[in-house]
């Protein structure tokens, strides 16, 4: 159990970083277990960040796609409680990948070029 536990520590340590340098977010994990405090994800957000509009879990399996994984991404969407969410899995312990509703992504998508149609300077 110990070592379940420090691997899940180090993976959403990791994921905090990463999201903190790419998106210049103020990320954290969640203290202890997201559990214990009844919190919906592992990674809390602080600030202003368009991260602050996902329901952010992490997990580290063998493979991407399995029952287990499905189960863990069905959870992270109900506690998103409306919010967009993705689910952020470091498959074989160092590959992380994003699973993410079709609608969630289209959305964002759809922002992204709406944006840049505004920002064009041609």
């Amino acid at each position: 159990m110990w070592k379940q536990k420090s691997k899940g520590n180090y993976y959403e340590n990791e994921s905090a970083k990463f999201w903190s340098k790419e998106l210049d977010a103020n990320v954290k994990r969640t203290p202890r277990s997201g559990a214990f405090f009844n919190m919906p994800a592992d990674l809390l957000v602080f600030g202003e960040s368009i991260l602050k509009d996902f329901v952010i879990d992490v997990k580290s399996e063998q493979n991407l796609l399995t029952k287990k994984v499905l189960a863990y991404y069905n959870k992270n969407r109900e506690d998103a409680q409306g919010k967009m969410s993705f689910l952020e899995i470091y498959v074989n312990y160092d590959k992380p990948y994003i699973l993410i509703s079709r609608k969630d992504f289209a959305r964002i998508v759809a922002e992204l070029e709406a944006y840049r149609k505004e920002n064009d300077t041609h």
